[in-house]
C-alpha cells in the first residue's frame, strides 16, 4: 500500500482528526479505529494512546512529514482514523513502515 497515497484519499473521503487532543477526545468516544503517529510523537503521547487499545501505526517520517503527507501545511503528530471512506488505510492493524 501506498501510505502517502492512502493519507490524501482518506483526508479526502474518509472522517479524521488531526491532532493529539482530538485524536485523544474521539479515542476516549470509542470513536478512532486506528491511530497513526509521526515517528517523532513525543514518547508521553505514545504511551497515553496506548492506553487505548486501539491500533496505532507509525509513520516514517517526522510530524512535518506526516502533514505534508496528509495534504496539510503544518505539522502532525497524531491522526485518528474515524472512517476510511474509499481509502483501504483501516488494513494497516499496527506496525510502521
Amino acid at each position: 500500500m501506498d501510505i502517502k497515497r492512502a493519507l490524501r484519499n482518506v483526508q479526502d473521503t474518509g472522517k479524521v482528526t488531526i491532532g493529539i487532543k482530538e485524536t485523544k477526545k474521539m479515542l476516549k468516544s470509542k470513536k478512532v479505529k486506528l491511530v497513526i503517529v509521526a515517528k517523532n510523537c513525543p514518547e508521553d503521547d505514545l504511551k497515553e494512546l496506548k492506553t487505548f487499545k486501539v491500533p496505532i501505526y507509525t509513520f516514517a517520517g517526522s510530524n512535518a512529514d506526516l502533514g505534508a503527507s496528509s495534504g496539510k501545511p503544518f505539522s502532525i503528530s497524531t491522526m485518528g482514523i474515524i472512517e476510511g471512506g474509499k481509502s483501504d488505510i483501516l488494513t494497516l492493524k499496527g506496525g510502521s513502515e
